[in-house]
């Protein structure tokens, strides 16, 4: 049955069509009539709205479908939206307890807990709100290449080769780590891998890169699952983590690092124009400055703090320790013997 009292609530509030309809699962019809109702009773606040009773409230409909709904405590999404929001944010089973601890008026009841989930759900659709992901402290590090290249200077010709920049984050801090790299083949990627440990001074539970050849394989035309590639698996293995490759087209799966490319394209990349750096290590000292002032800036979040300082007291011990030994990629090769009794190996005789 239709619940016209929230459906009337909804329209006091300025809700479109659309909304109302996402959120309470009703018509179009059912919201003109609720419109119509409000018109033809004189109610124009929500004040008046909760001061009338379930029995004017039916009288205003003439198709007896309100009694249904009109039981229900009507849920006040405004609240729940806000609750929900921020670094302190309330779990829906906490929201649904305060939901049935408020006061019923005679003869209603209240949603039970999965309706009410669902009930928010919808909300959050109608409304355009994005429910925010919860990252724990040292579970997660995010990867990616900035689509914006850098070029190193040529004394002689002034433009040098082009350089791609490496971009890590730990979603729970903030926190930012930016390399330049000569290229974006394995060897680079595994470096600058080793090089954000380093930085962050430990090593997340899970790493998060997008699905390019240099991390994960496809499976198969018809699985859009990505299998982790061996000598990246190789590599994670020896520092005691593991690979979830984001999904194709899901930016979202990884919107930490695509939130810190933009930063880093913006306040280190652009910044960086018309450097006069010849070789990576001087690049590299310069994006260091950079990232460091990013990443010790004030405000973060909103909040008199900055992204080292929250990684400093929640997140760094919370990293796993790095390795006694740096990892050594291994390559194999299959060698025929020769005639002389010699194996060739990158043009070497042994």
């Amino acid at each position: 049955m239709t619940d016209y009292r929230a459906v009337m609530d909804l329209v006091l509030k300025g809700w479109s069509v659309r909304q109302i309809r996402s959120t309470v699962g009703c018509s179009h019809t059912t919201v003109q009539k609720a419109r119509e109702a409000l018109e033809s009773s004189g109610i124009t606040t929500e004040s008046q709205l909760a001061g009338l009773t379930n029995e004017a409230l039916a009288g205003l409909f003439h198709d007896g479908r309100s009694t249904g709904q009109g039981d229900f405590v009507p849920i006040d999404y405004d609240a729940v939206s806000k609750a929900r929001t921020g670094r302190h944010k309330v779990t829906l089973q906490v929201l649904w307890g305060r939901y049935t601890a408020t006061p019923a008026a005679d003869g209603q009841r209240y949603y039970s807990y999965e309706r009410f989930r669902q009930l928010v759900a919808q909300h959050v659709d109608a409304a355009g709100l994005t429910a925010r992901i919860t990252h724990a402290p040292g579970h997660t590090m995010q990867v990616d290449w900035a689509g914006t290249k850098m070029r190193l200077f040529d004394p002689v010709a002034g433009r040098g080769p082009k350089i791609s920049v490496f971009v890590a984050s730990l979603p729970y801090s903030g926190m930012i780590f930016a390399c330049a790299c000569p290229d974006e083949r394995q060897q680079s990627w595994l470096s600058a891998h080793m090089q954000a440990f380093s930085y962050f001074g430990g090593v997340a539970e899970v790493i998060v890169p997008d699905n390019a050849s240099t991390a994960s394989n496809t499976i198969s035309a018809a699985d859009r699952n990505r299998r982790v590639n061996s000598t990246y698996e190789e590599f994670l293995e020896h520092y005691n983590t593991a690979a979830l490759p984001a999904r194709a087209k899901k930016p979202k799966d990884k919107a930490s690092v695509e939130a810190a490319v933009k930063i880093v394209t913006q306040k280190v990349i652009h910044a960086l124009d018309g450097h006069q750096c010849v070789g990576l290590d001087e690049l590299n000292t310069r994006i260091r400055t950079l990232v460091d002032a990013i990443n010790t800036a004030t405000p973060f979040r909103n909040q008199d703090t900055s992204r080292r300082e929250v990684f400093n007291e929640f997140e760094r011990d919370q990293l796993a320790a790095l390795p006694a030994t740096t990892w050594q990629r291994t390559v194999w090769k299959r060698a025929k013997v020769a005639p002389n009794f010699h194996i060739i190996i990158d043009t070497a005789r042994y």
